[in-house]
């Protein structure tokens, strides 16, 4: 593959996770500050009940519908029409099954807040048409994508910001947030349509045979995605039941500001991952270039850890004011889970290239689990501190320590111990580049 095209394919997919990152960072401020920490928590507690459905909804297809593009091109009717059916089918199941939940029990005895979460759900259904971001990626194509989502973001967080200003209520934001879904699955289709020069909607291309096959592969992906949102979103869940939500506000507000920083190392290795698809025959330069884009991603994430753990307490100040002050150290622990999440975002892939989805399963699993227990414990004791604890503990677990688990998994385990030992090395292995030799 050109590499100035995967130069230039890199830098419109940061750009526009900067924008976002961006976009998002100012909506958190503005809604965290006109709302107060306890109706953010709140707010912050029914986005992350939608986010654990997100899994179910994408089928766990993301990575492998790139690598059937990648790998079978000739098909691309058949793989685009297939997955868009089968993760628009996903997402209307679990849009119904949000609302019947409201209508027919008391999950949610708020009716405001009840009404809040059918929007966000009705929202979510239009996330199916997402999955022609993939063929963008495959295709390395990013550019005009990007742009329209420069234009819908920054849009979508004006309004957002007004919104939140002016009315003070999480029921109007959030149907911006579910605007702004429909509004980006509309642009997709667009540029698709005019990029691909064929019809998604010519249904004759939905194969059923390969639809199984499909849902056969992303089986344990789907179940992954679960127990990953889970130990990702669960901590907010808990505090909300165990402490109340102001304590989620506050926790909220630390976890996004260090969230926020996760689009480097999905940006990088998404746009990586064809090439290292195609990589795979030469196993030497395949280790290779596995190696440096891990030891980019850990050496990326120390920096920002010790930057954030320095600063970190005098920009919740600063941003978020005087009723967010726990906020602080909550964040200073926090981002220390950014080592194990960015190397993460390359071991994902490896497992899907390497056909070992059954693992990324167990993985994830066994994070859900310890940080379900460590919240358990540690939240009625140090409440958003205790999450944040367990967080960091959660994907020290799962995204490292637990490669270590199975032989076959052991060389991922091996890549990022060399580069979680790179700073006491003081880089040595990259000194032939300063040498000339």
């Amino acid at each position: 593959m050109n590499l100035n095209k995967i130069i230039s394919n890199t830098s419109w997919l940061i750009a526009d996770k900067i924008v976002l990152m961006v976009a998002n960072l100012l909506v958190t401020i503005f809604l965290a500050r006109s709302f107060g920490p306890e109706d953010y928590g709140t707010f912050s507690y029914i986005l992350a009940i939608v986010a654990i459905s997100a899994p179910i909804s994408a089928l766990g297809l993301n990575a492998i519908v790139t690598r059937e593009i990648v790998n079978e091109p000739t098909w691309l009717n058949k793989i685009i029409s297939t997955t868009l059916f089968l993760r628009l089918s996903a997402a209307l199941f679990v849009s119904l099954f949000f609302i019947t939940l409201i209508l027919v029990s008391d999950f949610f005895p708020d009716k405001r807040q009840a009404l809040t979460l059918s929007i966000l759900a009705i929202g979510n259904i239009f996330t199916s048409v997402q999955v022609l971001d993939f063929w963008f990626q495959a295709k390395v194509l990013a550019k005009n994508v990007t742009k329209m989502k420069f234009l819908i973001t920054i849009f979508s967080a004006f309004l957002k910001i007004i919104v939140a200003v002016i009315y003070q209520d999480i029921l109007y934001v959030a149907a911006i947030y579910a605007l702004e879904i429909i509004f980006t699955a509309f642009g997709f289709i667009y540029i698709y349509l005019n990029s691909a020069k064929s019809s998604i909607f010519n249904f004759k291309f939905v194969d059923f045979i390969y639809a199984k096959k499909l849902l056969k592969q992303s089986g344990w992906l789907i179940l992954s995605g679960i127990a990953s949102i889970i130990y990702l979103k669960i901590d907010q869940l808990m505090l909300n039941y165990m402490i109340g939500p102001e304590s989620v506000g506050t926790y909220a507000v630390a976890s996004r500001l260090s969230e926020v920083w996760y689009f480097f190392a999905n940006a990088l290795v998404i746009t990586l991952f064809p090439t290292l698809l195609k990589l795979k025959s030469d196993n030497a330069n395949y280790l290779k270039k596995l190696q440096s884009i891990c030891d980019a991603l850990f050496i990326s994430a120390l920096f920002l850890a010790i930057f954030v753990t320095i600063f970190g307490d005098f920009f919740i100040d600063i941003l978020f004011g005087e009723a967010y002050q726990k906020s602080g150290f909550i964040l200073q622990l926090h981002i220390w889970a950014s080592l194990f999440v960015f190397m993460r975002a390359l071991a994902s892939k490896w497992l899907i290239a390497e056909g070992l989805l059954k693992f990324s399963l167990l993985s994830h699993g066994i994070g859900a689990v310890i940080n379900i227990i460590a919240n358990y414990f540690l939240i009625p004791i140090y409440q958003g501190e205790g999450a944040a604890i367990a967080t960091v503990f959660s994907y020290l677990t799962a995204s490292f320590l637990a490669f270590f688990i199975s032989k076959s998994t052991r060389v991922i385990a091996m890549i990022m111990l060399q580069s979680i030992l790179l700073p006491f090395t003081l880089g040595k292995r990259y000194w032939y580049i300063i040498s000339g030799k």
